[in-house]
């Protein structure tokens, strides 16, 4: 009886529902899970929309106000013909400067000359390569330096040993030179007696710089010039050190035998108005991208048509040169040099400056806004603007859905009205310096087909080493960019 009475009060007992734990845990790193997922989606769509943003360094740079012009080369020069038939052998490279009697080329008869001096140079070549291999300069380093790290005071050996080495190198040096001596003189008088029998000297007869292009130009004179002919001639040009065997009677080199030589051109009007009471003209070598000053010497008149002769001074880079382009130089502007595609125009709000007013250490402007919440309907609103451009009476500020737009109405110290309804284009390019893209003026100076040279160092304006986007039809304000 007891025992079912203790089993009833046990049923009865109302039973704990035991309670679900809360994973605090799980919930917070779900959360960031989400975020660090949310965040790379967002990285990954932003990179998928990215524009690669190319830019330059501005840097100083010139651009010319010049035109082409295409003119002939005259020289003073003398052309040197062949007395014999025969092999030559030319010994004066091209371009070089030579004196009178000075040896230029033999003409050797028969060809025995030539031939010895093949076998002969083929020789001395030889000992020439024996006595280098023996490096000689090496060998009395190494043993000077081998007797330095060895030496000691207490024994002699290494002395002796040291002068016996040393005495056999010179000895070698000294007899590969004797060697090399006894066959040059043997050589020297073996060709000396070749030379007496077979070979004609063919020497400068003044002093000048050699050249073997011929192209007949040389017979022209800027002195008694007949301009139609030296146009209307056509050259045939001829290398004559490329040809070993020469007759008698044709070209073997041809002595310049001053530093001076000359343009001839024909001219345009721009030209010809140009170089009124000028004495001198600048021009650009073309294909050397080298400026030079010339001399205007004459001008010639054929017809309806003018030349002029220009004489310059001591450049024979060109001394091959017959035709050549050149620039001549109106005139030279410098500055920052950028492409023109990097180049738009951009609108900007007229604020006469007595407007402008300060907050602290803020710029702005008082705006006039209008609404019931306001006392009387209207009130003023200090807007902070960044001025781009300000010129002696008025500053310019950017057209802005959040700061000032035409038609606002702003205030001054004393409460006077002004409307803003003046807009201005300026003219400027997109720089990258900080990270974020921002608008800088410009100032032209002048501008060409492909780049535009502005001033540098303007208020508000484009400075050297700036990062200046080259395509500012993609370029915005302060876009951040990686």
């Amino acid at each position: 009886m007891k025992q079912n009475t203790n089993n009833q009060m046990r049923r009865k007992r109302p039973i704990k529902k035991r309670k679900k734990s809360k994973n605090k845990g799980l919930g917070i790193s779900t959360f960031l899970y989400l975020i660090i997922f949310c965040y790379l989606i967002l990285n990954i769509i932003s990179f998928c929309r990215h524009n690669d943003v190319n830019y330059i360094s501005a840097e100083s740079g010139n651009i010319y106000k010049a035109q082409i012009f295409e003119g002939i080369i005259l020289r003073n020069e003398t052309v040197v013909k062949s007395e014999y038939s025969g092999i030559a052998n030319f010994y004066v490279p091209e371009g070089d400067k030579t004196n009178i009697d000075s040896l230029v080329c033999t003409i050797d008869s028969n060809g025995e000359f030539t031939n010895e001096i093949k076998r002969n140079l083929k020789y001395v070549n030889e000992k020439l390569a024996y006595s280098n291999n023996l490096n000689t300069h090496q060998t009395i380093k190494n043993n000077l330096y081998t007797y330095a790290i060895n030496y000691n005071s207490s024994s002699f050996n290494n002395v002796y040993e040291f002068k016996t080495n040393l005495n056999d190198t010179l000895s070698n040096i000294i007899s590969s030179l004797y060697i090399i001596d006894l066959d040059a003189l043997r050589n020297k008088n073996l060709l000396e007696s070749q030379v007496a029998n077979n070979v004609n000297l063919v020497k400068a007869f003044k002093s000048g710089v050699i050249s073997y292009k011929i192209d007949g130009y040389e017979q022209f004179d800027t002195n008694k010039l007949d301009i139609k002919e030296l146009f209307d001639y056509k050259s045939e040009e001829i290398y004559t050190y490329k040809t070993e065997s020469v007759k008698k009677d044709t070209p073997l080199f041809k002595i310049v035998n001053n530093d001076k030589w000359y343009i001839i051109s024909e001219m345009n009007k721009e030209l010809s108005r140009y170089i009124e009471d000028k004495e001198h003209l600048k021009i650009n070598i073309i294909n050397k991208d080298t400026t030079i000053n010339s001399k205007i010497t004459d001008i010639i008149e054929r017809g309806n048509k003018k030349y002029i002769i220009l004489e310059v001074d001591g450049y024979y880079s060109i001394l091959k040169e017959r035709k050549i382009k050149f620039q001549v130089i109106y005139q030279q502007y410098n500055g920052i040099k950028i492409p023109k595609t990097a180049i738009l125009e951009k609108e900007f709000i007229d604020i006469p400056k007595k407007y402008i007013t300060y907050k602290g250490n803020s710029k702005g402007v008082l705006k006039k806004t209008y609404g019931e919440k306001y006392a009387g309907g209207e009130s003023v609103e200090f807007i902070k603007i960044g001025i781009n451009y300000m010129d002696t009476d008025n500053c310019y500020v950017p057209i802005s859905k959040k700061g000032l737009q035409i038609n606002d109405i702003v205030v001054d110290s004393t409460n006077n009205n002004f409307t803003l309804k003046e807009k201005k284009s300026l003219k400027g390019v997109y720089v990258i310096n900080k990270g974020y893209s921002s608008f800088r003026f410009i100032e032209e100076i002048y501008n060409s087909s492909r780049y535009v040279i502005v001033k540098s160092n303007t208020p508000y304006g484009i400075r050297i080493y700036d990062r200046v986007i080259t395509d500012s039809s993609i370029a915005k304000e302060d876009v951040i960019l990686e």
